[in-house]
């Protein structure tokens, strides 16, 4: 057979290593390249951690290692390392407390002790330390006071393919990768509670309505993130809308009964999953069940079909959640309305299901009016509002730039009659979602950060905890609710003074500082 070069070179590079002995001349067997792999480390991804007593960062590697110079950073900052029993590096850590670090070692910087052409594979490590958090929830409080100001993990979990079984092939919508680090920054923040919206039906066989172990599992990695930073978290079942087909169920008992059938399949793995967590976990059985018509479709003219189906959905998620025992057996549980419809919850085709443990909590959304907080805009890409859109909002909005329906008296006159209806009579009420979009320009932003301080300020007043959407987008336009950004916490599009003033609408107890006082702030 003809040879190649290459086949050449490489027989004679084999007989020099055979060729190759030690010292005494015998024959010996090639030495295999040596690995170097991180085998452990002192700090773990997205830990939290105590300024003063942390000096050093360990590195553990499989083999004898080196440190030749520089390519160590904490924060930019170059950091000098050296080698601790042959095999582990030692990197000094100089910290403040209540503050975000990123140390990361480049490729180079650690090599093998025995060659340095073997090089250590680069590694970025995230952590925070501990310093001005807010003191842990107070298990003993009333839940409202408990669940505080809220945050939602919006467009991560709930991503949907609209398809049983068939995963989104772009990924989780807001693209983001959560880490312990950003629940830490939520309650670092002010935070109280988060909201993890969850759609399970992708991730479901359509044999018997397993969910996919993975998937539970690193659903449940975020829960637990959120329990060690002292947050409450709220999960539910959020765009299985698609299969969840109401409308059908109304109209067709055995399209009702096989939905049933796989509520309660899918609600008692979840159910299942969770039941050795605290009080912290509020589970919520839907998002915004509806037919397509927000509110405003066959609902209105099928004789109150819709609703009566709903409230038996809502009955079969508790009676599944509490039959599952453990910590489930009194947790709470939130009931939204249709399509989380704070109008809708007040009428009375909204019935309660009946609960022995009586820890029922009615969960409603506000983004009234949507045509100044979700979709003023032709598109996202342009800078003009759309016919009917707005871009001022409340008392002090110029002729012609608001919808005069929907002002500060609407926001008190529905938060009035909710709780009217349910807080007065030992109902909790919280509003999973609310918020508005950035708007394109200086004075819309202006009424847009006073319409969120105001409904706040009045959410507070009439007792009824609030969570803000967010979807991790930046720059404005419909459609972009960044606050936080979904991977560390960090604050986006310059956020942090407007999520104070939520937060501080949200919790405060200053007699001095009223709806009125808010009011008398608006944007001239």
């Amino acid at each position: 057979m003809k040879k190649t070069l290459f086949q050449l070179l490489m027989l004679l590079a084999s007989f020099s290593l055979f060729s190759c002995g030690g010292s005494d001349g015998d024959d010996s067997t090639p030495t295999p390249s040596v690995s170097l792999q991180l085998v452990s480390q002192s700090i773990a991804e997205g830990a939290q951690v105590d300024a003063a007593s942390t000096t050093v960062l360990t590195l553990n590697y499989n083999n004898p290692v080196r440190v030749p110079g520089n390519g160590i950073t904490l924060n930019g900052i170059a950091v000098k390392a050296k080698v601790s029993g042959n095999s582990s590096v030692e990197i000094p850590l100089a910290l403040e407390a209540n503050t975000v670090y990123t140390l990361k070692v480049a490729w180079g910087a650690i090599v093998a002790a025995a060659d340095g052409k073997v090089v250590a594979p680069e590694f970025t490590l995230n952590f925070t330390t501990k310093g001005n958090q807010q003191p842990p929830v107070d298990e003993n409080s009333p839940i409202a006071k408990k669940m505080g100001w809220g945050w939602n993990l919006g467009n991560h979990f709930d991503t949907s393919s609209g398809a049983d079984g068939v995963r989104p092939q772009w990924g989780y919508w807001d693209n983001a990768k959560p880490t312990q680090v950003l629940y830490n920054n939520l309650r670092n923040a002010g935070a109280s509670t988060v909201r993890i919206g969850v759609t399970w039906g992708n991730y479901q066989n359509t044999s018997n309505w397993d969910i996919d172990a993975n998937y539970i599992a690193e659903v449940r990695q975020n829960v637990e993130w959120a329990e060690a930073a002292g947050l409450n978290v709220i999960l539910n079942m959020h765009h299985d809308e698609y299969w969840l087909d109401i409308k059908g169920a109304a109209n067709n008992a055995t399209t009702n009964s096989n939905i049933k059938n796989r509520i309660e399949k899918t609600w008692k793995q979840i159910a299942e999953a969770f039941k050795d967590k605290g009080e912290f976990l509020i589970f919520e059985s839907f998002n915004e069940i509806q037919d397509g018509g927000w509110g405003w479709g066959a609902n209105r003219t099928d004789g109150g079909k819709q609703y009566k189906t709903l409230n038996e959905w809502n009955q079969l998620v508790v009676n599944t959640i509490r039959a599952t025992g453990g910590n489930n057996a009194t947790r709470w549980i939130g009931i939204p309305s249709y399509a989380a419809n704070p109008s809708l919850a007040l009428e009375t085709g909204f019935v309660l299901p009946t609960d022995a443990a009586n820890r029922l909590m009615v969960s409603v959304h506000f983004y009234d009016p949507s045509n100044f907080t979700l979709s003023p805009y032709v598109s996202d890409d342009s800078s003009e509002y759309k016919s009917g859109g707005y871009s001022e909002w409340g008392h002090t909005a110029a002729k012609g730039k608001a919808d005069t329906g929907s002002n500060e008296d609407h926001v008190v006159a529905i938060f009035k009659k909710l709780h009217d209806k349910f807080v007065a009579k030992n109902i909790p009420v919280y509003i999973g979602e609310y918020g508005c979009v950035m708007h394109k320009n200086t004075r819309s932003n202006n009424f847009r950060n006073y319409y969120l301080e105001y409904v706040c300020r009045a959410a507070h007043e009439y007792g009824m905890p609030l969570c803000i959407w967010d979807n991790n987008a930046s720059g404005g336009g419909n459609e972009h609710h960044g606050y936080f950004n979904h991977t560390d916490g960090q604050y986006l599009n310059a956020m942090e003074a407007l999520v104070k003033t939520m937060i501080k609408a949200a919790t405060s107890d200053d007699a001095s500082y009223t709806l009125e006082s808010v009011y008398n702030k608006a944007p001239k």
